[in-house]
């Protein structure tokens, strides 16, 4: 019987601490249980992704004409007949609603953002040069 205490005894002993219940050191304090932790990974940082740059260099602009109403008076009005050959066939194709593109470098997109009023048969007439 005194075999079977002891091994008992022997077996309680192997295995306490395997068992989760803190023991106690030398000294009778509980000694701290030692727990399996994972060790944190570092998550890479994603590379920024360039943004896309918009350039409007290879963007005609359109010109549009509307009848106006009041014009300021410093505003300069140029009479129909004093505008070059070139300049009348792009009033009248945008005043008769077609689309008229006009490249960015020309001297047309210069004269018509610079000179926005023209008078034609009686009514003055503002340009406005869209650009994308």
């Amino acid at each position: 019987m005194h075999l079977r205490k002891a091994l008992l005894v022997a077996l309680l002993v192997s295995f306490a601490g395997c068992s989760g219940v803190p023991g106690l050191s030398d000294n009778g304090t509980p000694t701290p249980t030692r727990t399996a932790t994972s060790t944190p990974t570092a998550t890479p940082t994603p590379t920024a992704t360039p943004t896309e740059t918009i350039s409007y260099t290879g963007c005609p602009g359109v010109l549009s004409i509307d009848s106006v109403e009041n014009v300021t008076d410093d505003a300069t009005v140029i009479p129909y007949a004093n505008l070059s050959a070139e300049r009348q066939s792009e009033f009248d194709a945008a005043v008769g609603g077609q689309s008229v593109e006009l490249d960015q470098q020309g001297d047309g997109y210069d004269f018509w953002v610079g000179r926005p009023y023209v008078r034609y048969n009686g009514s003055v007439y503002r340009a406005t040069v869209a650009i994308c």
